[in-house]
């Protein structure tokens, strides 16, 4: 591996940006053809063996203000979130999401990748790759075992520790207010049941399985290819020729970037490969000419492909986070070690006395769910949000009006709140309707895009999320693990609302527990509740859809962008429409299907490689 010193002039294959389909691109057309010289080249850090990274129960301190393993892009202030402006991360190091996203194993459905209606891209066709990534260790005979790997590279187990007992506080809890359980919530169609979820974690080692440790680390390590990895370098823009032809890239390291200095040229002699994530890449292509004129032309870039969708179609799922007191012991949370308790040395001290059962192995997350309203609950959303059921939903069983998850932790700052146990509930739309953009306002790496969000500017998400909160709510309550709210989770109810806490905790040791009753002006306190702490799950994506041009597309089914020759797009910003689960699955597909695509048109036999007819 390069590091931002690293001086190369000329390669075959150039991947600008080392996020996850990125790296999967990379090393399965390196180990396809050890002979091609390929580059990534990354913005952010190398990660190899960070004990951050390498360790599932570390993931939110990826996250913290401080950390140098994300990066944070700041929106526009929004009155559709209060005047809040938000935070969305991406990953600032090799691997992207794939090395500080939260491992849950959550596939979309197979009507989604239908949805994107584009030759090549259907489940039907994405399937066999979906197989092919994971190296699934859940044995039931429920399970259909024709939409699971068995051998991939990405280990999807229980971890290295499950508390069963909140487990199953949970699903019983879900269970009396009427939601099945699921032994497999992700074979592309369950749309409506709670699970006992896997993670993206070796059950041996208790390691993470990002795109880095699974794929480059170890093809680099054994020395027999022409990959080369340069880290802490952003890619300025891509290079062509007089033909528009794709060359080369400009890319600056991020020490000559803060000092001033200028870049430096790599040139390709076959393809570029742009896989910056759903806020880096249009921001590249943008920078390289590409993108709509009106906005190019003001800050001195000529337009070589004008490409208006650049930039548009910013999709995210709504994120809602509640945390709860847990009557959980001590060992069974991830509050000891998140708060600083329980120290690194002790957990690597009880991983090596037991390595089958220790925390470090865990994200803490033992349930989800994919969530849809009963008929009853329709109609109690009103007119508006029925209108958009009916168009979208109701004939669609396998599509989720939203997804929720458990961690058995405070999410959050743990100096805020009192030493002791929690469990949070994250509930987020599956499919919302807003969307958002983001735009360069300047030609360099440092001028800060002009990025908006678009999060509930559509008044019809506000409406999902506020049954997702009373959805949660129902669940939570009835957990044996209950131990209470705290003021961060509360919507401002009026006095005597029978939604109060007061009143219904109070209901609840009568032993009353039938549903919370809310009227018109406790949803309005449930929706300021939602407009003032919505965020991001930071499943950014759509940027660069892949969809005809003149219908807001960036890119074809083979992923050329429009109007040149020799550049590709390869990560989440293809998506043209949302998946109903979390992204992860969803990158490592893109990536495997790109590698597929540019082998073939390399002439590179890959299909060994990855065990698929082409």
């Amino acid at each position: 591996m390069a590091d931002c010193n690293g001086v190369l002039h000329e390669v075959d294959v150039i991947i600008a940006g080392g996020g996850a389909a990125g790296c999967v691109v990379a090393g399965r057309l390196a180990r396809a053809d050890p002979s091609l010289e390929i580059l990534v080249v990354e913005s952010g850090i190398n990660t190899k063996n960070n004990p951050q990274i390498i360790h599932p129960a570390y993931f939110p301190s990826n996250l913290v203000p401080d950390t140098k393993t994300a990066f944070f892009y700041k929106g526009k202030p929004s009155e559709h979130i209060a005047g809040r402006a938000p935070i969305v991360p991406t990953g600032a190091c090799l691997g992207g999401g794939s090395s500080i996203n939260y491992m849950m194993y959550t596939r979309g459905q197979a009507i989604d990748y239908d949805s994107w209606d584009t030759e090549g891209w259907s489940a039907k066709d994405l399937i066999p790759l979906f197989r092919k990534t994971e190296k699934f260790h859940l044995d039931d005979p429920a399970i259909d075992k024709s939409v699971h790997g068995y051998d991939g590279d990405f280990n999807v187990s229980r971890g290295t520790f499950t508390d069963k007992a909140f487990q199953d506080d949970f699903i019983d809890s879900a269970a009396s207010i009427g939601i099945k359980e699921a032994v497999d919530a992700n074979n592309f169609v369950e749309g409506n049941a709670v699970g006992r979820w896997l993670m993206w974690i070796d059950p041996e080692t208790g390691f993470r399985q990002d795109v880095p440790h699974r794929l480059i680390y170890p093809t680099l390590d054994a020395g027999n290819t022409k990959l080369q990895v340069l880290t802490e370098s952003k890619v300025v823009r891509v290079l062509f020729d007089q033909s528009k032809r794709a060359v080369g890239i400009e890319h600056i390291s991020n020490q000559a970037s803060a000092e001033g200095g200028q870049p430096k040229v790599v040139r390709a002699r076959k393809l570029v490969v742009v896989s910056a994530g759903a806020l880096g890449s249009p921001q590249i292509l943008q920078r390289s000419g590409i993108g709509n004129e009106q906005k190019l032309s003001p800050l001195g870039i000529s337009t070589l492909s004008a490409v208006d969708g650049v930039g548009t179609n910013y999709q995210d799922h709504d994120l809602l986070v509640v945390p709860y007191r847990s009557k959980a012991k001590p060992e069974d949370t991830l509050d000891g070690l998140l708060s600083g308790r329980l120290s690194l040395k002790e957990a690597l001290k009880q991983k090596t006395l037991n390595p089958s059962r220790n925390i470090l192995g865990w994200n803490g997350i033992d349930n989800a769910a994919k969530l849809r309203p009963s008929p009853e609950e329709v109609k109690a959303l009103g007119p508006t949000f029925e209108e958009h059921w009916n168009r979208d939903f109701r004939d669609q069983p396998p599509r989720p009006l939203a997804l929720l998850a458990v961690l058995s932790s405070f999410a959050g700052d743990q100096s805020s709140v009192p030493p002791g146990q929690y469990f949070t509930t994250a509930s987020y739309t599956a499919y919302p309707y807003s969307r958002g953009s983001i735009h360069i306002t300047g030609p360099s790496v440092t001028d800060y895009p002009d990025f908006d969000s678009g999060i509930l500017s559509q008044p019809v998400d506000v409406t999902k999320s506020v049954w997702g909160y009373k959805k949660q709510r129902e669940l939570a309550r009835r957990m044996k693990h209950y131990a209470g709210t705290l003021e961060a989770g509360r919507p401002k109810f009026r006095d005597g609302s029978k939604a109060g806490f007061e009143f219904v905790d109070a209901k609840q040791a009568r032993g009353e527990w039938e549903d919370i009753e809310y009227d018109a002006e406790d949803d309005e306190a449930i929706a300021q509740f939602v407009r003032e702490n919505i965020s991001t799950t930071f499943h950014s994506m759509g940027t660069c859809a892949m969809k005809p041009l003149e219908e807001g597309g960036v890119v074809d089914k083979h992923l050329n962008v429009y109007g040149v020759s020799g550049l590709k797009v390869a990560d989440l910003s293809i998506c043209p429409k949302n998946v109903g689960s979390n992204t992860y699955s969803t990158a490592l597909v893109i990536g495997e299907k790109a590698a597929v695509i540019i082998a073939e048109e390399l002439g590179i036999t890959i299909a060994e490689e990855l065990r698929i007819k082409l």
